[in-house]
């Protein structure tokens, strides 16, 4: 009786995390105009974890292949330069991180460290690939759809590192990187 009743929670469990998780992807942007069908495939393949502050999510050292959703909490992207660690941007809930990985292989670029309690929801390049599989008519729209949101969340990492610089250089009719003293 015992393992049965085990069985049974463990698949109202798993049935509860794909409606979760269902409901948070729907609401992602990458997402947000896909068939239900395809979100639910996504949903049943994903991961979630929790991550503690300081905790590294993304490592240079390691190669990229997979992306992770933030559902809560909150980490930043940086980058080691000159010896020193750069925030490129600070990520929020409701942030779709390392979007690339799941289209090719290549080793991380940047890291992603948390700062607040995080938890994040994680979309594998394999499982990628097999709701790709499943859906080949959707390919050519969720791979445009990723390219969109790296533009996007490129322009926003921009943004955040030029609104970062001192006021000194940015009052400059014409300005140069040459020009900052570092």
């Amino acid at each position: 009786m015992g393992s049965s009743v085990r069985a049974k929670d463990s698949y109202k469990n798993q049935e509860c995390k794909i409606t979760c998780d269902y409901e948070i992807l729907r609401e992602s942007p990458l997402f947000k105009e896909a068939p239900a069908e395809v979100i639910k495939l996504f949903a049943y393949l994903s991961k979630r974890k929790k991550y503690s502050p300081g905790d590294i999510i993304i490592s240079t050292e390691n190669t990229a292949d997979m992306a992770f959703y933030i559902i809560s909490g909150s980490a930043d992207i940086t980058a080691m330069h000159k010896g020193k660690e750069v925030i490129l941007q600070q990520l929020k809930p409701h942030t779709l991180c390392g979007e690339l990985a799941l289209l090719g292989e290549f080793k991380w670029f940047f890291n992603v460290r948390v700062t607040e309690e995080c938890e994040v929801l994680i979309i594998t390049r394999e499982s990628f690939k097999k709701v790709l599989e499943s859906f080949p008519e959707k390919r050519e729209n969720i791979i445009e759809k990723i390219i969109q949101l790296r533009v996007k969340r490129f322009i926003e990492q921009t943004d955040f590192m030029l609104d970062n610089l001192p006021d000194e250089y940015l009052n400059q009719s014409v300005w140069s990187p040459s020009k900052l003293a570092i």
